[in-house]
């Protein structure tokens, strides 16, 4: 998802110009973003919650030279989905059952040989 899909939505929503629904967007974007930096998080009900998080300082390895490198300690956002939408992406997600056959399978005849490939022997 991007602004410009989030601006399009409250256009048609609100039936409003382009322009209009891009501050919007951005408006909305900057309310989240706000209320997670003041409060360390943000709740969006049948949606999820965003929360703010420390991480700390730790050593990895760049896979290219096998050198070990210091990563400072930072902060990052996590997500955690809402129960109502994991239901709703796996009820979305799940495959047709399959159907049951009701007649067997009749026996298919041996395919024939194939020809010889290379060359003929003389």
């Amino acid at each position: 998802m991007s602004k410009a899909f989030l601006a399009a939505v409250l256009q048609d929503s609100f039936q409003s110009t382009g322009v209009a629904a891009q501050k919007g967007a951005e408006d909305l974007v900057d309310a989240i973003v706000k209320e997670i930096l003041t409060t360390g998080g943000f709740t969006l009900p049948g949606f999820g919650t965003f929360t703010a998080h420390d991480t700390a300082a730790r050593s990895a390895l760049n896979p290219r030279t096998q050198e070990v490198v210091h990563v400072e300690a930072g902060s990052t956002v996590r997500f955690k989905a809402s129960p109502v939408l994991k239901a709703t992406v796996k009820a979305s997600r799940m495959k047709p059952a399959r159907k049951a056959k009701t007649a067997p399978a009749k026996a298919k005849a041996a395919p024939a040989k194939p020809a010889a490939r290379g060359r003929k022997k003389v």
